[in-house]
């Protein structure tokens, strides 16, 4: 029987470094982002809906979604960040559902950065939360992302509160240390999973 466990967190609070730690160790993760980076492509189910719905206003120069443009819109409008939502999150989970189907792992973890917010939580026997304080996840952010304090600050509240994150989940990793310290973290929870 599959196990599946979530790893989640919030906008750059580390959780990148601890599936990359993950997959190092031999693990496949499925990482929802690439899923829907994808399907944003075009011709694929999500730009087809998103051009349906959003029309021509959000394309690049080469006719691809730009994702920049349609996000800040969607970070400043409720209505229409649902909309996108409804429309994105039924294809994004059907193709996670195939990627699940086609390994033959006993263990698989699935890289969900929104889970709670999607309420995705009924997919994974536990849940990782990836974990920084608010002061160090908008300094990553920063420099990431080139962007400025407000618009930072403006993304990490467009989610889940981390600390909330953090209640909800199984087990927590605290990503304000370094590489091997992750690391020996990441081993020492999938060790306790490995022997249940």
């Amino acid at each position: 029987m599959k196990q599946l466990i979530g790893v989640t967190g919030g906008i750059a609070s580390g959780k990148s470094n601890v599936c990359n730690v993950i997959r190092s160790l031999g693990y496949k993760v499925i990482d929802l982002d690439e899923i829907t980076h994808n399907l944003y492509k075009k011709g694929n189910s999500i730009y087809n809906a998103i051009l349906d719905t959003f029309g021509l206003d959000y394309l690049d120069n080469n006719l691809e979604i730009d994702r920049l443009k349609l996000g800040k819109y969607i970070f400043q409008n409720e209505k229409a960040k649902e909309k996108l939502n409804s429309i994105t999150h039924p294809l994004i989970l059907a193709k996670m559902k195939e990627e699940i189907d086609n390994l033959n792992e006993r263990i698989i973890f699935l890289d969900i950065p929104l889970l709670f917010e999607a309420k995705l939580e009924y997919l994974c026997d536990k849940i990782i939360c990836v974990y920084l304080e608010e002061s160090l996840q908008v300094k990553r952010l920063m420099e990431r992302d080139h962007i400025d304090y407000d618009y930072a600050m403006l993304k990490i509240h467009s989610q889940m509160d981390l600390n909330i994150k953090k209640d909800k989940a199984d087990y927590v990793i605290h990503s304000k240390g370094s590489l091997d310290e992750t690391e020996a973290l990441v081993k020492t929870i999938i060790n306790e999973i490995e022997g249940e």
